[in-house]
């Protein structure tokens, strides 16, 4: 009798342990010092630019030859920050141009046809082995005559007969070769033609994107943020670590993560409030500008004792009234309020 109690006990021993403990990691996050005491949704974030961190590496494997750009230094978007050795590209785009080229001026010699000298020599051959024909006619009809009174050989014949017929074939040669000279080009010589220009053409645009690629150039407008790299490296899309970091810094905005209890409260145009453990007694402000449509895996954790590890979030932006006095990277703590008025941002 006495252990079937035992058996209870224990168990509900048992249940009473598990619901405590899932009690406790249920406790909400607690606000950190520093905020003030208002109905709000907290929501921890960092200070990001107007994009994400962007991280470059050059699209070839190589060496660099310079790097034009330091550490929060502002750029340009298409601006140049960093050189590889381009040597053996700009050979390949010289080598691919000079096969262009010659594939134009083979076109041309086509569509152009021989020389003027090429024509009058090919003319005045033709002209010289038909007078060559025309005295050795002359002279077969004769032997022919003179053969009936046997005054000439058989073999003398013969041979005549036959100069004349080499003759006649020399002719036609020289004939053949004057109209070849002076013939237009065929459309199907010129299409073979104009195609090999075609792939020389190809040829070197995909020289010139290979020599293009060796220079590592700025995306869009912003600021450099790392740079991992010095010249004489080794370095190409493969490399364990970007070559560059930077952002747009155009606008400057905290992407904050709200907890999956607190998340289909919020809404556009919510009002911020801003504070920064680096910065104490200073607050910022600002409104939420866009929602992300799903939830994710928590990013940012606060270390607090009571922060629940294997809770969703939802990404929320927020735009900062006073951008320029907080710096990249920097982790902050959001407070949610509702937005004074019904304007709402949207995205």
């Amino acid at each position: 009798m006495l252990r079937p109690i035992l058996i209870t006990c224990a168990l509900t021993s048992v249940v009473l342990l598990g619901v405590l403990i899932d009690r406790q990691s249920h406790t909400p996050a607690v606000r950190p010092e520093g905020l003030p005491e208002q109905e709000g949704i907290f929501a921890p974030g960092r200070v990001e630019g107007a994009s994400l961190e962007i991280e470059l590496r050059p699209q070839l494997a190589g060496r660099i030859a310079q790097i034009n750009v330091r550490e929060g230094q502002l750029v340009r978007r298409d601006q140049v920050l960093l050189q590889l050795d381009d040597a053996e590209y700009r050979q390949q785009v010289a080598l691919a141009a000079a096969k262009l080229k010659l594939a134009k001026a083979r076109l041309d010699h086509l569509v152009n046809g021989a020389r003027a000298e090429q024509r009058t020599e090919a003319a005045a051959l033709l002209r010289a082995k038909q007078a060559e024909l025309e005295r050795a006619e002359l002279t077969w009809n004769r032997v022919q005559e003179l053969r009936q009174s046997q005054t000439v050989s058989q073999q003398e014949a013969d041979n005549q007969r036959t100069l004349v017929a080499a003759l006649k074939a020399e002719v036609e040669a020289a004939k053949a070769r004057h109209e070849l000279i002076e013939a237009p080009a065929r459309e199907d010589e010129v299409a073979m033609a104009q195609a090999r220009i075609d792939a020389a053409r190809a040829q070197l645009g995909l020289a010139q994107v290979q020599l293009d690629r060796t220079r590592l150039c700025a995306p869009c407008d912003g600021q450099i943020l790392d740079l991992d790299a010095a010249p004489g490296e080794l370095t190409g899309p493969d490399a364990p670590e970007p070559t560059i970091v930077m952002a747009n810094l155009a606008k400057c905005r905290v992407r904050a993560f709200v907890e999956e209890f607190d998340a289909p409260r919020v809404t556009l145009g919510m009002n911020a409030l801003i504070t920064a453990d680096g910065l104490p007694g200073q607050e910022f402000h600002g409104r939420v500008v866009h929602l992300s449509p799903r939830m994710t895996h928590k990013e940012l954790l606060t270390h607090d004792p009571t922060e629940r590890y294997d809770t969703k979030t939802r990404e929320v932006w927020i735009e900062l009234d006073e951008p320029d006095k907080l710096v990249v990277g920097l982790r902050v703590d959001a407070l949610l309020l509702p937005a004074a008025s019904s304007d709402v941002v949207a995205d």
